[in-house]
C-alpha cells in the first residue's frame, strides 16, 4: 500500500515538473520573440539615423544662400558701375525663383529617401532618388555656374583681375581652413585655439 502511495506521488511530481518545463520553454519562446522583434525595431531605427538626408538637404540650402550673401559682398568690393549693378540685380531676379524651386524638390527628394529607408524599401528605388538628390545639385551648382560668368563678362579688365585675386585668397583660406581641420581630426586631443569659425567653401570654386 506505501509502495503503491510512494509510485502515485513520484508519478504526479514528474507530471507537474513536465508541465513547468513546458511553460519555461513558451514563456521564454515568447520572450525571445520579443527580443527579436525590439533588436529588429532597433536595427531599422538605427539604420534611420545613420544619415539624416533631410538636415543634409536643409545644410545645402544654408550654403547655398551664403554663397550668394558672399558673392554680393564681393562684387560690392569692384565698385560697380550702375549698368553692372543692374545686371546683377536681374540676374537674381532671373535666377532666385529657379534657387527656390530646386531647392524645395532637393528637400522633397531627401525626406522621401528617408522615409523609404527606414520603411526598409527596395534598394533600386532608394539609389534611384538619391540619384535625382545628385542631378538636382548638379542643376543648382551649374546654374550658379552660369550666373557667375555672365556676370564677370561685363566687368572690366580691372576688376576682373580684382575678383580673380579675391577667389585666390579665398581658395587659400578655405585650403588652410580644410588642413586644420584634418589636423584635429586627427588628433581629437587637439582643440583648436581660440574656437574658430569654420570658413565657407570659396565663391567659384566649383568653376575651376
Amino acid at each position: 500500500m506505501r509502495k503503491n502511495l510512494i509510485l502515485l506521488l513520484v508519478f504526479c511530481m514528474l507530471i507537474s515538473c513536465q508541465s513547468v518545463f513546458a511553460v519555461c520553454q513558451i514563456t521564454g519562446t515568447g520572450r525571445d520573440k520579443k527580443v527579436i522583434s525590439s533588436c529588429e525595431k532597433t536595427d531599422v531605427s538605427s539604420k534611420c539615423d545613420k544619415v539624416d538626408y533631410p538636415k543634409e538637404a536643409v545644410r545645402y540650402k544654408n550654403y547655398i544662400k551664403q554663397l550668394q550673401q558672399d558673392r554680393a559682398v564681393v562684387y560690392n568690393a569692384l565698385n560697380l558701375t550702375d549698368d553692372q549693378i543692374k545686371l546683377r540685380e536681374d540676374l537674381i531676379k532671373e535666377y532666385s525663383p529657379y534657387y527656390d524651386q530646386k531647392l524645395d524638390e532637393l528637400l522633397k527628394e531627401s525626406f522621401r529617401v528617408q522615409a523609404l529607408e527606414c520603411a526598409d524599401a527596395d534598394r533600386s528605388e532608394i539609389n534611384c532618388h538619391k540619384k535625382n538628390i545628385k542631378n538636382i545639385k548638379k542643376d543648382i551648382e551649374r546654374c550658379i555656374k552660369q550666373e557667375n560668368k555672365t556676370f564677370t563678362k561685363s566687368l572690366t579688365s580691372l576688376q576682373r583681375s580684382k575678383y580673380k585675386l579675391i577667389k585666390k585668397l579665398e581658395k587659400n583660406d578655405f585650403d588652410e581652413e580644410a588642413r586644420r581641420k584634418d589636423y584635429y581630426k586627427s588628433n581629437p586631443q587637439m582643440v583648436p585655439f581660440g574656437n574658430p569659425v569654420r570658413c565657407h567653401q570659396p565663391i567659384g570654386r566649383g568653376e575651376e
